[in-house]
């Protein structure tokens, strides 16, 4: 009986050849969406800065916008309202606790 020499050597090969080029190609795909993953990352964070920067902008424009010295004019020429004199001003005071509620 002859036997064949070399010949499961061959396959062992093959597997190992096939296992490595696999394993590399794994390798290498995860890499490709690693970047692409850092990539989105970094797009999101600069787009997150500047949505920032805006909100922080938009809230001093709502600051600058309700100031009393921004919204008097407004009032005084649309609402004819004017800030009162000393003598047009009354301060209430309020009584002791219960004293005027109804049994």
């Amino acid at each position: 009986m002859a036997r064949k020499v070399g010949g499961g050597g061959r396959l062992r090969f093959a597997l190992v050849l096939l296992a490595f080029v696999v394993i590399a190609s794994g390798v290498v795909l995860r890499r490709t969406y690693g970047i692409r993953a850092a990539r989105d990352l970094q797009t999101m964070e600069t787009r997150r800065s500047g949505l920032i920067a805006e909100r922080r902008r938009l809230e001093s424009e709502i600051r600058i916008a309700s100031s009393r010295a921004r919204l008097q004019p407004i009032a005084e020429q649309r609402l004819q309202m004017h800030v009162p004199t000393e003598d047009q001003v009354v301060y209430l005071t309020r009584g002791p606790r219960g004293a005027d509620e109804k049994p």
